[in-house]
């Protein structure tokens, strides 16, 4: 078989191909990025070694399906929908659980106590957060108006993360401690970026639902 007809049958095979289910690819990210923060917040609950790993190996586990993801983006010949979108709500979403990560280096190497009212309700409201950004992308394809809604409700939980956020960082510069201020801080800093990534998710998946419903 010369390479022109070679060329052509591969061509063909392409266009016809069964189509990657990018809903459902996502949807598994979603999940193991809930999964991740939830084991956050166990560990932050409970103070428990195994949650504190449980963490670590959500993450790398998360990066696997997004590493899969991208690779069938750049393989397949047709998407759902915007391919531009799926590729940017599926980077946005690994920095959830990239700073869930974050959060947990941060804690173990700056000695920071995990005992702290603050930290659990910060990590609850990522959780609750996060949950809901799970049920839009669970809804995506099927349920617009739901998806939108669940969207919705994750960003507010970023607004009532704030609120929280403000009021940990009020209570910290009351203490004297400089150096249990600065320690604190950076842990915050690092569940804040998380809240504003989720923050950031939910604004994309109104976005992408308004285009294709």
């Amino acid at each position: 078989m010369n390479t022109k007809t070679e060329k052509k049958k591969f061509w063909l095979w392409r266009a016809f191909e069964p189509p990657v289910n990018f809903y459902e690819l996502l949807n598994r990210q979603a999940s193991k990025t809930m999964e991740g923060i939830e084991a956050l917040a166990d560990w932050l609950d409970t103070g428990e070694e195994e949650k504190f790993q449980k963490v670590r190996e959500l993450e790398r586990e998360a990066d696997e399906i997004k590493l899969d993801l991208m690779s069938k983006l750049d393989e397949t010949f047709v998407t759902p929908f915007d391919r531009e979108d799926i590729y940017d709500l599926c980077l946005l979403m690994d920095e959830i659980i990239n700073q869930a990560k974050a959060t947990v280096r941060e804690v173990e190497i700056l000695e920071v106590s995990a005992n702290n009212a603050f930290l659990r309700e910060l990590a609850q409201l990522l959780v609750e957060g996060t949950h809901c950004l799970k049920l839009s992308f669970n809804n995506l394809k099927s349920n617009g108006k739901e998806a939108s809604n669940q969207a919705f409700l994750a960003r507010k939980c970023e607004n009532r993360f704030t609120k929280v956020y403000r009021q940990a960082l009020r209570q910290l510069y009351s203490l004297d401690d400089l150096k249990t201020i600065l320690k604190t801080r950076e842990v915050y800093r690092c569940m804040s970026h998380a809240a504003n990534a989720m923050d950031v998710v939910g604004e994309k998946l109104l976005h992408v639902i308004v285009k294709i419903t």
